[in-house]
């Protein structure tokens, strides 16, 4: 009651008036503060030798937290958590909580004056922590997988970023967020998102990061086959070894005239006309399940004696990967 009397009479004081004084008067446009911490409301007012004739305390427009007058009146949600100075009107507010966030006004009567008045905005943020990423505990396979990543933290979030390679994650292609950001969406993975992600949550007073390392699947691709030498005569020693992109690492095969043998490298200590014609390689990735040929000709440099030497080995190059 008493301060909706004194309210109303110090808003009708101000129009008389027709003057906004106090401009100023609380030098801070707008505070922080975390919850159970304090927060001061200093004014630039001079100490007075007495308190004011009356001022007020009031919290988004219509709730009180102090009205002093000859006698104080706190707010039913302020006892015992304010303190006021009655000579400069400065406020200290304790016990904080995240309801406290909004706009303060303050309006003073001072001795032989005319009344002034001033705002600020108080915003409570709990400090982020314990910020968490649950990874996928699924075999994630190129192509056919898909995922959703989760990040989640304690305290008042008000930026979510997600980074990958240094670089923040755009919604589009492969790549959607959903719920404020909180869940990244990869449909299907591909591997190049093997690596760690990052989601980094924020608010004004404090910053935290989840992370999770993906492994992604794939291959094999197309095998390559080199062949050493190259422009290879009979009876020289010759290898042909068989490799392939592929995670895991893919196992090998080669099959010649219904011979199959195992590893990615085949061995001919002193090459013979039997040795010669079609070798097929193939590549198998045992997690993915898919495997891959391909087919290389070994033929003798020589057989052609009017062949130059340069010729056989352009010919023998084509021949690494003749399908």
């Amino acid at each position: 009651m008493v301060y909706n009397i004194f309210r109303r009479a110090a808003i009708v004081v101000l129009l008389f008036s027709g003057v906004c004084h106090g401009a100023g008067i609380i030098p801070a446009d707008s505070l922080r503060g975390t919850p159970g911490q304090s927060v001061t409301f200093a004014t630039s007012l001079t100490p007075t030798s007495e308190p004011f004739v009356a001022l007020t305390w009031s919290f988004n427009t219509t709730i009180n937290v102090v009205t002093s007058t000859n006698v104080d009146v706190v707010g039913e949600d302020y006892e015992g958590r304010i303190s006021l100075d009655k000579r400069t009107g400065s406020l200290v507010l304790k016990n904080l909580t995240e309801d406290d966030s909004g706009e303060y006004e303050l309006i003073i009567i001072p001795h032989g004056g005319l009344p002034i008045q001033g705002f600020v905005q108080l915003d409570v943020q709990s400090v982020v922590s314990a910020a968490a990423m649950a990874c996928p505990t699924e075999n994630l396979i190129e192509g056919q997988s898909s995922l959703n990543l989760t990040c989640d933290a304690d305290g008042t979030v008000t930026s979510r970023v997600w980074m990958r390679k240094g670089k923040p994650l755009l919604p589009g292609g492969r790549f959607d967020f959903y719920d404020d950001g909180r869940v990244l969406s990869i449909s299907p993975v591909h591997r190049q998102d093997s690596g760690v992600f990052l989601c980094n949550v924020s608010n004004a007073i404090s910053f935290a990061t989840a992370k999770c390392k993906l492994k992604v699947f794939y291959g094999p691709d197309e095998p390559f086959i080199e062949q050493d030498p190259v422009g290879a005569e009979l009876e020289d020693s010759v290898t042909l070894l068989c490799s392939a992109d592929s995670v895991p690492k893919a196992k090998f095969t080669w099959e010649f005239k219904r011979t199959v043998m195992t590893g990615p490298q085949h061995y001919i200590e002193e090459m013979q006309k039997r040795h010669l014609g079609q070798y097929t390689c193939t590549a198998h990735n045992e997690i993915t399940g898919l495997e891959v040929s391909t087919v290389h000709m070994l033929q003798d440099c020589c057989v052609a004696p009017s062949m130059s030497a340069l010729v056989c080995i352009v010919l023998t190059s084509l021949g690494l990967k003749l399908i």
